[in-house]
């Protein structure tokens, strides 16, 4: 059924166009992408300790929030808000084992259910484990926070109480955030945020939240690891020697790498051709190489020598690194020269990653 369209006002004698309840609902509801608080960072319906001192009771903070009403179909989206802090009760421990209770933004609307509702009006509301686990969040509400409580437990504090209250965003609204520390505790998926801290927008894909990348700057530090040195027939040790590199950054699918390690006194340099371990597997290629740059320094001598690395198309998890088309190696003979005390091997490269 077609709603009516607001707002219109009937002119030349015509009779009055009157509005329900639900049209403004329905307004509400195509503003927003989801239900959730107004404002998570700013404190909104947040569920905290008794502020009068901790006991069997919550606080349920003042604010505004939007809740979807799926009491009847085309209910439309409620607007709720409170401008004092709300007790709630929680139940006394268990006399064993824990229970996780959960604490919901409840709205009770007669005319959509009056099995269930003698009111209209909303209340924060304590959904009891009774055993079974966390209540799940009921029609016509929205999930605050989940209150863990175990036998023997005194009282209800900040370190039991954990936060579930989504953020309602407006569908153009970008979110500006100083850290991860800030981000709303229940994002929706797609949902587009400013992150101050990196100085780049993140899209959160359903379970993390991902950098969009721009030009002139922006983005996480790169993430660091730690390369491994092996050789085909017997792995290299490095006695005192280090990895003095290990870093990589990711966008998307695509991967940059680099990294570089030093043979130390005691060392030991294998048998056979050397590989480095990747820290992403890269994805398998039909043919040909994915290729990189490579280097190596003779410590004894003190010179470099340049070349290439390269992923091999049967193993995607390192690479391969040559001088003057000849693979680096340990033995049989030692190429480019035999490794000893302070000889450092490094490469760089961009790849496809397999996922």
């Amino acid at each position: 059924m077609t709603r009516r369209v607001l707002w219109m006002q009937p002119g030349g004698g015509d009779s009055d166009i009157e509005y329900a309840a639900v049209d403004d609902r329905a307004l509400i509801q195509g503003l927003f992408h989801d239900e959730g608080v107004k404002d998570t960072l700013a404190g909104h319906l947040k569920v905290t300790q008794r502020a009068e001192g901790p006991n069997f009771s919550v606080d349920v903070a003042p604010g505004v929030g939007f809740v979807f009403g799926d009491d009847v179909s085309g209910q439309g989206m409620y607007m709720i808000g409170s401008d004092a802090t709300e007790n709630v009760e929680v139940p006394a421990p268990p006399g064993s084992g824990d229970r996780l209770h959960r604490v919901v933004a409840q709205v009770m609307d007669k005319l959509h259910n009056s099995g269930d509702w003698a009111t209209y009006e909303w209340e924060p509301v304590l959904l009891e484990d009774t055993g079974s686990g966390v209540p799940d969040v009921p029609d016509s509400a929205i999930s605050l926070a989940t209150v863990a409580v175990s036998a023997g437990q005194v009282s209800v504090t900040n370190a039991n109480i954990t936060d579930t209250r989504p953020q309602a965003c407006l569908i153009t609204s970008k979110f500006a955030l100083a850290s991860s520390a800030n981000q709303p505790p229940a994002p929706y998926t797609s949902e587009v945020t400013w992150w101050t801290d990196v100085g780049c927008f993140k899209v959160y894909d359903g379970s993390q939240q991902r950098e969009i990348p721009h030009r002139d700057g922006g983005g996480s530090a790169w993430t660091t690891y730690t390369p491994v040195l092996t050789a085909l027939d017997t792995n290299p040790t490095l006695g005192s020697g280090a990895v003095r590199q290990g870093r990589y950054i990711r966008y998307g699918r695509m991967v940059h790498v680099e990294a570089s390690i030093i043979f130390g006194s005691g060392s030991n340099r294998g048998a056979g051709i050397y590989e480095v371990s990747l820290p992403v597997a890269a994805r398998q290629q039909a043919s040909g190489r994915r290729t990189g740059s490579a280097y190596g320094w003779d410590n004894s001598i003190g010179d470099w020598a340049d070349g290439v690395c390269f992923i091999n198309s049967g193993a995607t998890d390192k690479v391969r690194l040559s001088i003057d088309s000849t693979v680096m190696r340990a033995e049989s003979p030692p190429f480019p020269w035999v490794w000893g005390t302070g000889d450092e091997l490094g490469f760089s490269i961009t790849y496809e990653a397999a996922s």
